[in-house]
């Protein structure tokens, strides 16, 4: 079995217990949640470590969509920051859906990186392409520039296809920069409005007409270790109970690595030094 995080948007309408309680069922060896997903629980930090202990689960990465590069660090950060000192998470996943020049987000970008590497956290960086940093070029290019050792980008397979992303995209991109790799895939042709399609229709993975084999070679051959989570954002999905819907997401990743081959995930661990996997 394959060493695979439950993105927090694959189970996105479960309450928290019921997405740990499913999630490991179905096999997965780590969760992500959206800040919301937390705050919202209405669960004690202690009752929510006890469940991760009790179903040897981690937290690989925490999402929450603000305006990083606007000036001062927004009030969510300090409880971001506050669940990466008492529970623990890898890092944290951003996009960008403002406008702003390139200088003030390599800026910020880089201040966020300071902030969170305070509290021993990672920061991904996820282009999206109907964001205002929509390919890997963009995003890279402001990691790189910011210039901090925590500091990466993360390679969603719908964001992959539907960018029109190339395997040759990857060679700007040092193999220990790419944060995480999240499955999923896409219908054969895109509806007319991405956001829609992204957040509502996207396919397990495997179960689309994404070059998800090329792919999946190209990130092998590029030497890419990133720990692996299962992001798809689904209606369909969405209908089942989360039992039912963490042990489809989890039997399509396992078979699409089974068929395409898998990559050689390095080990990792959350903000508090405990390992990715209790496996």
């Amino acid at each position: 079995m394959p060493d695979l995080a439950c993105s927090a948007n694959t189970l996105r309408h479960a309450d928290l217990a019921t997405r740990i309680r499913a999630a490991a069922g179905a096999g997965f060896t780590a969760i992500g949640l959206r800040l919301d997903d937390y705050r919202s629980s209405g669960l004690a930090d202690e009752a929510v470590r006890d469940l991760l202990d009790e179903h040897s689960l981690r937290i690989l990465e925490l999402e929450h969509t603000w305006d990083w590069a606007a000036g001062e660090p927004a009030p969510e950060e300090a409880a971001m920051f506050h669940l990466a000192d008492t529970l623990g998470f890898r890092q944290l996943n951003v996009p960008m859906f403002t406008e702003h020049t390139r200088a003030e987000l390599v800026e910020s970008f880089g201040r966020l990186c300071d902030r969170a590497a305070d509290h021993g956290v990672l920061v991904g960086f996820e282009f999206l392409p109907y964001s205002s940093s929509r390919t890997l070029a963009q995003v890279w290019d402001v990691v790189a520039a910011a210039d901090r050792s925590g500091g990466g980008v993360i390679i969603d397979f719908w964001h992959w296809f539907r960018s029109d992303a190339q395997a040759a995209d990857l060679a700007a991109v040092p193999a220990d920069r790419i944060t995480s790799i999240q499955l999923c895939d896409v219908l054969p042709e895109p509806l007319p409005d991405l956001t829609t399609e992204a957040r509502h229709h996207r396919l397990l993975p495997g179960r689309g007409a994404g070059s998800t084999g090329e792919l999946l070679d190209a990130l092998r051959r590029h030497g890419v270790t990133a720990p692996l989570s299962v992001e798809v954002f689904s209606d369909d999905l969405d209908a089942l109970p989360p039992a039912a819907a963490a042990k489809a997401a989890f039997a399509a990743a396992e078979k699409t690595l089974a068929t395409y081959g898998q990559l050689a995930t390095a080990p990792w661990i959350t903000s508090l030094g405990q390992p990715g996997t209790l496996r």
